[in-house]
This record gives C-alpha cells, sequence and structure tokens, in this order.
C-alpha cells in the first residue's frame, strides 16, 4: 500500500512538474512565434516603403494603392544616371560635368530588376500580410503641408488580428496592439513602428 502511494504521488509529482514547465514555456513559444511573424512582416512593409520612395521619385508623390504599387514595379521604369569618369577633389560635380571631365548619362532601367531583389516572394503578393490568410495591408497616401510646401506622405499598415489570428491566447500575451506600420500620415516619416 505505502509503495502504490509512493509511485501514485511520484506521477503526480512528474505531471505536475510537466504542468509547471508547460505553463512557463507557453508565452517563450509565444514570443518566439511572433519574433518569427514580426520579422516577415517588416521586411515586407521595408519592401513596400522601397518601393514607394521609388513611385515618389519617378512621380513625385506616392501612392495609396497597393494594386498601383505592385503594376508600378512590374510594369515601369526607373532613371539611373551612369556616371564616366572621376571629379577631382579641386572641384565640384557640376564644375566637372561642364569641363567635360566626367560625363553623366541617364539610362532606363525596368522596375522589376532594381526593386525587391532580396524579396523570396512573388511581386505580386507584396500588398498581401504574411500568416493573415490573405489579409491585406491597408495604405493610404495623402500631402500635408509643412512651412508652407505641400508633402507627399503615405503609411502602411496590419494589425495583430491580422496576422496573429492562429495563436491561441495572442491578446493575453502580445503587447504592440497598434500592430505593424511604416510611414505616416501626420509627418514627413517614413519610419517603421519597429524602429
Amino acid at each position: 500500500m505505502k509503495t502504490a502511494i509512493q509511485i501514485g504521488l511520484a506521477i503526480i509529482i512528474v505531471a505536475l512538474v510537466y504542468f509547471i514547465y508547460d505553463s512557463i514555456m507557453e508565452p517563450v513559444r509565444f514570443r518566439q512565434e511572433v519574433v518569427q511573424r514580426e520579422a516577415r512582416i517588416i521586411d515586407r512593409l521595408k519592401d513596400i516603403r522601397q518601393v514607394q520612395l521609388a513611385h515618389r521619385s519617378r512621380y513625385q508623390r506616392f501612392t495609396g494603392d497597393l494594386d498601383s504599387l505592385v503594376a508600378f514595379v512590374k510594369n515601369d521604369s526607373l532613371p539611373v544616371v551612369r556616371a564616366i569618369g572621376t571629379v577631382p577633389d579641386t572641384l565640384t560635380e557640376r564644375e566637372a560635368v561642364r569641363l567635360g571631365i566626367v560625363e553623366r548619362d541617364t539610362i532606363w532601367r525596368k522596375a522589376v530588376d532594381s526593386l525587391l531583389r532580396r524579396a523570396t516572394y512573388p511581386v505580386d503578393s507584396l500588398p498581401y500580410v504574411p500568416f493573415s490568410e490573405g489579409k491585406r495591408f491597408t495604405m493610404e497616401a495623402e500631402k500635408i503641408e509643412r512651412g508652407l510646401v505641400e508633402l507627399p506622405v503615405f503609411h502602411a499598415f496590419t494589425v495583430p488580428e491580422h496576422y496573429l489570428h492562429d495563436l491561441d491566447e495572442w491578446r493575453v500575451y502580445y503587447t504592440r496592439m497598434e500592430g505593424l506600420r511604416v510611414g505616416s500620415l501626420h509627418e514627413p516619416s517614413t519610419d517603421g513602428n519597429w524602429e
């Protein structure tokens, strides 16, 4: 009888140790999964920012439509300045070009060859939030006035409900309830809220 009680207590102790360990590890496993997901989403937001900046350099404005960003990457071209020669230390670049020491020529290169080179996903999936089962980033573009100058601004973002929906009790452990975003409609900034 005494042996049976000891075996029963040992089983209960092992079970309690397992449940305590599992309750300690649950937030750790959650955090590891969140870090992986946020890294992929941040990379996608950085790509959106890169394409938006290229779009602004070409058209002097940002676009508020994700599909037009994809079309821009797939169908448009970007100017690339080709430099021949080097500028001497005693001259400015403009003076060197005027004197014929340096030549500058603008060539056009397909945007798809210049942008998103490091992307591991098809260009058509740029608007979609990773881990969201097809949800799209929300993006807007406007102009704001700063010092009597109109400046183009944009922001793109996603909320945690989109990329954490399949994790149990994510509302308990997750602290970034505003989600992930890049840009701002109130300031001339293209920073992300993770930076």
